[in-house]
């Protein structure tokens, strides 16, 4: 049966590191629409909402790669997001919560037992990406042409966000004496009045790991 569970987790082992992030591709065709304060009001990621996602996952580190169907319930009136992953046959993973400061597991196949390093790395990159990555009120605008990146500095960490033209996040990135990280929001969709992106890429530069995500369905709880 191990063998079995092994077969159906579906872990593969590379021997190889981390791709590299492919570079930002910004729109060029579009004057800037929107002021410091309509930014926050724009961003999905800081509505009192609660938001279903239904995504593809690929985690890359040095040595392995784990594809999952990830099922999101990312609840930002609370903080927190609910993640049940499967494989391709529909086995469940692993299913844990993540907030602002931790992560919990709930469930997780044996496989996984002996690897809580990798659920721990889940979880704190699901956080920078959707718990992380919000416009700061107090953060410092600076304006590349039509494009604006807000900056804040606490401690020695630097965050910064690049909207693009359209207003849409499109890079978070945190950088720090012990860490160095980079989102990037790509493929912006219209859903439930909002914009939300279709891929999501975080690359950590320090841990040289990758994840990636590709949204297929998006749904808004009433």
């Amino acid at each position: 049966m191990r063998w079995l569970a092994f077969l159906l987790f579906a872990l593969v082992l590379v021997s190889a590191c981390a791709p590299a992030v492919p570079p930002l591709v910004l729109p060029q065709d579009c004057p800037r629409d929107h002021e410091l304060g309509s930014l926050q009001e724009k961003q999905w990621l800081q509505q009192k909402a609660v938001w279903r996602l239904h995504q593809t996952m690929l985690l890359e580190t040095r040595f392995r790669k784990l594809a999952m169907q990830g099922f999101l319930r990312l609840d930002l009136k609370t903080g927190q997001g609910r993640l049940v992953a499967m494989n391709e046959v529909g086995l469940v993973l692993f299913d844990l919560t993540f907030t602002a400061d931790d992560t919990e597991v709930h469930r997780v196949i044996p496989p996984l037992q002996k690897r809580p390093q990798m659920l721990a790395t889940v979880g704190r990159n699901l956080r920078r990406i959707f718990l992380l990555a919000a416009a700061s009120s107090d953060a410092e605008p600076t304006d590349i042409g039509s494009h604006r990146v807000l900056t804040r500095t606490v401690d020695d960490i630097t965050r910064t966000g690049l909207f693009d033209c359209r207003g849409d996040l499109r890079e978070s990135r945190t950088r720090g004496k012990d860490t160095n990280w980079r989102v990037l929001y790509n493929r912006y969709a219209e859903h439930e009045k909002w914009r939300l992106p279709q891929e999501i890429i975080l690359n950590d530069q320090r841990d040289n790991i990758r994840l990636s995500l590709e949204v297929h369905e998006v749904k808004l709880e009433p």
